[in-house]
C-alpha cells in the first residue's frame, strides 16, 4: 500500500514593508479607489482564497489562504507608498467627480501555486492588475503591472510562502509609483 500524508489549507498574512528606495518627497492630493473581481474566491469560512498547495503530479491538495483579499493587499501597499513620497491619499468606494488626481486598481489577477516534492517544493506566482490614472476626473494614462515568480523552496512554510508575496507587491510598487509620481508631478 501506498501510505501519503495529508496536506491541509495553509493560512498566510498578506502583508507589506515599504520598499528600500525612497521615491522622493512630493505634494498633493490622491484618491485611490479599487474595482474588484467579480468573482472573488472564498472558502466556507469566508477566507480568501490566494493559492493552491498541490502533490508533486501537480495535483490540488489544500489552498493557501489569506484573511484579506489580494486587492485590499495591493490597494494598502500604494496607499503607503505613496503617502511615504508625502502624497496626501484617500481610499475611496469611487473616484469623486473631478478628482485632480485620481488611481483605480482594476483588472486584479494573482496566484501562488507550490507543488511540493519529497525534498523542496517548485513554487510559481504571479501578480498584475492595471491601474488607471485620472487628471481632474479624466483618464489619462492606463499602467499594468505585472510580477512573477518561479523559484525551489525547501520548505512550505507559512513565512516561506509570505516572502514570495511580499517580493512580488514590491516588485510591483517599484513598478508603478514612479510612473504614477511623474505622471501627478507633470506641469
Amino acid at each position: 500500500m501506498l501510505a501519503g500524508c495529508a496536506t491541509v489549507d495553509q493560512k498566510i498574512g498578506l502583508n507589506y514593508a515599504p520598499v528600500d528606495r525612497p521615491f522622493g518627497r512630493h505634494s498633493g492630493d490622491i484618491a485611490v479607489a479599487r474595482q474588484d473581481p467579480a468573482q472573488p474566491q472564498r472558502n466556507s469560512k469566508g477566507e480568501w482564497i490566494i493559492g493552491s498547495l498541490n502533490n508533486v503530479h501537480d495535483v490540488h491538495q489544500a489552498d493557501i489562504l489569506s484573511d484579506r483579499s489580494i486587492g485590499e493587499w495591493i490597494t494598502d501597499a500604494l496607499l503607503l507608498e505613496l503617502k511615504h513620497a508625502g502624497y496626501t491619499v484617500t481610499y475611496t468606494a469611487a473616484l469623486p467627480q473631478g478628482a485632480p488626481h485620481g488611481i483605480v486598481i482594476n483588472d486584479i489577477n494573482a496566484f501562488l501555486n507550490v507543488k511540493k516534492g519529497t525534498v523542496s517544493s517548485d513554487s510559481k506566482h504571479e501578480l498584475k492588475f492595471n491601474v488607471d490614472a485620472y487628471v481632474n476626473g479624466t483618464r489619462v494614462k492606463t499602467f499594468t503591472v505585472s510580477s512573477r515568480d518561479k523559484s525551489t523552496i525547501l520548505a512550505t512554510s507559512r513565512e516561506a510562502l509570505e516572502k514570495i508575496m511580499l517580493q512580488s507587491i514590491r516588485d510591483a510598487m517599484v513598478q508603478i509609483v514612479p510612473e504614477i509620481i511623474s505622471l501627478i508631478d507633470k506641469k
